[in-house]
């Protein structure tokens, strides 16, 4: 039986991230608990919870609140839907391979439907310390532009495949990867339910802006990169074992931190996303 809760949020800065208390992520939620947490994921873009114990069933069933599960869109196994004990897995990483993860970048947009929500939980940490992640608010970057860029952009697309991330990824990993894919989405995304404009482009998997030279194209994208990472838009979240983040893939972005000795190992969870589409279609 649902249990109806009542759910606290406590902003993080104004633009991303809340820390979520009152809610037992091992109980079934009720509609209005769920209408609540998915409201505030489209406003906070992460929700974080903190000593959520979870198995792995646990971890599905609260995913399920919120969308389809699905794997990796960059996967070479990725299909549209995928059996639930198969959906949530644990990533480790050591920091001598993780060299993809010290880019800010939206997952998956080198597949045609990269992922709305994911998930990450921490099971282990490193002795030493570190391996935080860092979130930031693609649609607060976009509203900073000026206005002659912004209409400058909201017509551009780009080219988004592995071009960079294959050489970068753990060898472990390297054969799930769907190589040679690639598809061209929108420099600035409409996010289909708040309506709100945001990046989309990321150092990670964007490849270049389609139509442009190669100059034109590399400054275009620079200047959109370092803007973006600005810490006027992004929060540093560190770390406790059985964290939980939910967070909005569609509309922020995210780095993790290669700054610790040892192993990381977090549990993630990808609910399926849609093509995405721009202000011009």
């Amino acid at each position: 039986m649902a249990t109806k809760i009542r759910v606290e949020i406590e902003p993080i800065t104004p633009v991303v991230g809340a820390i979520i208390s009152g809610v037992d992520l091992r109980e079934a939620l009720d509609q209005d608990t769920v209408a609540q947490l998915h409201a505030a994921v489209l406003k906070h873009g992460a929700l974080f919870f903190r000593n959520q114990d979870l198995t792995k069933q646990q971890t599905t069933a609260f995913l399920k609140n919120f969308g389809t599960l699905t794997l990796d869109p960059y996967s070479k196994n990725y299909k549209e839907g995928v059996p639930e004990d198969e959906a949530v897995r644990d990533y480790e990483t050591f920091n001598d391979n993780a060299k993809a993860t010290q880019f800010w970048h939206i997952d998956s947009t080198l597949g045609e439907k990269p992922a709305n929500l994911l998930s990450l939980r921490a099971l282990n940490l490193p002795g030493s310390g570190g391996g935080d992640t860092c979130w930031g608010s693609m649609c607060a970057a976009y509203d900073a532009l000026s206005q002659p860029v912004r209409d400058m952009i909201d017509g551009l697309e780009a080219v988004h495949s592995d071009y960079r991330t294959y050489a970068l990824m753990d060898p472990a990993y390297r054969d799930n990867l769907n190589r040679g894919l690639s598809n061209i989405h929108p420099v600035v995304r409409v996010h289909p339910e708040t309506g709100r404009k945001a990046l989309l482009v990321n150092a990670l998997w964007t490849e270049k802006i389609v139509g442009l030279s190669e100059l034109e194209s590399t400054s275009i994208l620079n200047m959109l990169y370092t803007h973006a990472a600005q810490p006027e838009f992004t929060m540093r979240w560190r770390w406790r074992v059985n964290d939980m983040v939910l967070w909005d893939n569609r509309a922020f972005q995210h780095y993790a931190v290669r700054d610790y000795e040892g192993r990381r190992t977090l549990e993630k969870g990808i609910l399926a996303g849609e093509r995405p589409y721009g202000p011009k279609g």
